[in-house]
């Protein structure tokens, strides 16, 4: 197993004005401590994250660089000493310190953090993941999560505020699959949005691609009041590869992906605009959300 294969349901709630935008902005493929880690486009997002006054922000995964798949199998090896376990455990808890207090600004409007393939096992049931997590004050969400992030709008009638909520669906996954092709990036998100039709907004990482696509339209039944009771609703479904802060090619530096002349990293990361409003429809006054992704 590459990643610790939870599946995690969650929800968080978020306050909003009815016209008024968020941003989800999605993070993840770090590598932080890697070589070949891209401090600059790393550190441009940490100024443009913390400027942002209505962004919440969700952990793809793939926060350090160490340990993958193959490097924990030799790590829990019998053979190995158990102070080289603890002095390397030690290490990948100050790359997570360093991580801790870069995206501390994300405390109390970080949506969650997803686990990826890169992390330290500690064999106690935590991970350098579970520990940012814990560091960011937010939950750790497995490698697949379904989330409802619940939009607070107050109405107002009479003076008194009545809170209602708009359901804003999203899947994560840390990802999997990838390829040079535009087609061979989507499709595996394409086809885990089969099995949650539901999502407005589905995610995955992992393979460094960076891009939105909002062309996907789904159907979803809507109750009326008028026979036959029900109607039917066309809700876009986006699918976004979330970026990688992590570089291939650099001037005398050894690469993984070099040796297997692999294209360039999409440096950066996407984001989300959603504006919740309320519209009127077959004589019902409804709640509804538009997305717009951008990268």
């Amino acid at each position: 197993m590459k990643t610790d294969g939870k599946h995690v349901n969650h929800s968080v709630d978020i306050p909003c004005k009815l016209g008024e935008s968020i941003k989800i902005i999605p993070f993840g493929d770090v590598h932080r401590d890697s070589e070949m880690h891209a401090h600059s486009t790393w550190k441009e997002f940490l100024d443009y994250a913390q400027a942002q006054k209505n962004a919440y922000f969700l952990g793809m995964g793939d926060y350090t660089d160490g340990v993958s798949t193959s490097e924990r199998a030799i790590l829990n090896a019998s053979n190995l000493h158990s102070t080289t376990k603890i002095s390397m455990g030690d290490m990948y808890k100050g790359v997570v310190r360093t991580l801790a207090n870069e995206l501390s600004f994300m405390r109390n409007r970080c949506i969650g953090l997803l686990g990826g393939n890169h992390y330290f096992d500690y064999n106690d049931g935590q991970n350098t993941d579970h520990l940012l997590a814990s560091a960011l004050q937010t939950r750790h969400l497995g490698v697949h999560s379904f989330i409802l992030v619940r939009l607070m709008v107050e109405q107002r009638k009479n003076g008194r505020g009545t809170p209602r909520h708009i359901p804003l669906w999203i899947q994560a996954h840390h990802g999997l699959g990838g390829g040079a092709l535009a087609g061979s990036q989507y499709n595996p998100i394409q086809k885990m949005g089969h099995m949650f039709p539901r999502a407005h907004i589905n995610l995955m990482g992992h393979s460094h691609g960076k891009g939105c696509n909002g062309g996907n339209v789904v159907l979803v039944p809507r109750e009326t009041r008028e026979f036959p009771f029900f109607t039917i609703d066309e809700q876009p479904s986006w699918q976004g590869r979330t970026g990688s802060f992590l570089k291939v090619y650099e001037d005398g530096k050894s690469s993984y992906n070099v040796d297997a002349c692999r294209s360039p990293n999409a440096l950066g990361w996407i984001e989300f605009e959603v504006t919740p409003k309320r519209v009127t429809s077959d004589g019902v006054d409804q709640l509804t959300i538009s997305i717009r992704g951008t990268s």
